[in-house]
């Protein structure tokens, strides 16, 4: 019943990949016991239902505009309708919703473009091939990793 949440970020040849962000139910999990999280390959936060919330959307993206205005570019971000992922600007939302909840950050370096509803499926680019890429190989260690423990001895059942 694990449950991790991994947003994926690319330009459309895929030439350039940002570190994933990967958001977990425990915000320091046994398994980085030793680690440093900030060397880890994926940026990492934590929240009880391991879900994107807009906070840490909106952290996410002022990372992201820090980053291509250091590197003196600009770019188009297309994202699906989640959310979290909404202006929670628009005066109309905070009254329909009726909750003050963070609001999309000026943005000097990125340009939002929401992906309509109900097309996500079958438009978001990295559903065509990427997440299923990651999906599979996941799967292949995971795979790989039963084995081994199974090899030494380990109960899985556990």
């Amino acid at each position: 019943k694990s449950r991790v949440f991994i947003l994926f970020c690319a330009n459309a040849t895929g030439s350039h990949k940002l570190r994933p962000l990967v958001i977990g139910k425990s915000l320091n999990p046994r398994c980085f016991k030793n680690f440093n999280k900030s060397a880890l390959p994926v940026i990492y936060r934590a929240n009880s239902k391991a879900w994107m919330r807009s906070d840490i959307f909106v952290e996410w993206l002022r990372h992201l505009d820090n980053y291509f205005r250091t590197l003196d570019r600009k770019i188009l971000l297309l994202i699906d309708n989640a959310e979290s992922n909404q202006n929670q600007n628009k005066k109309k939302n905070q009254k329909k919703n009726g909750k003050n909840k963070k609001m999309i950050p000026n943005l000097t370096n990125i340009k939002l473009i929401y992906l309509p509803p109900n097309t996500t499926a079958h438009l978001q680019p990295m559903d065509a091939g990427i997440i299923h890429s990651f999906k599979a190989k996941y799967k292949k260690e995971f795979c790989k990793h039963i084995i081994r423990q199974f090899d030494s001895g380990i109960d899985h059942i556990e």
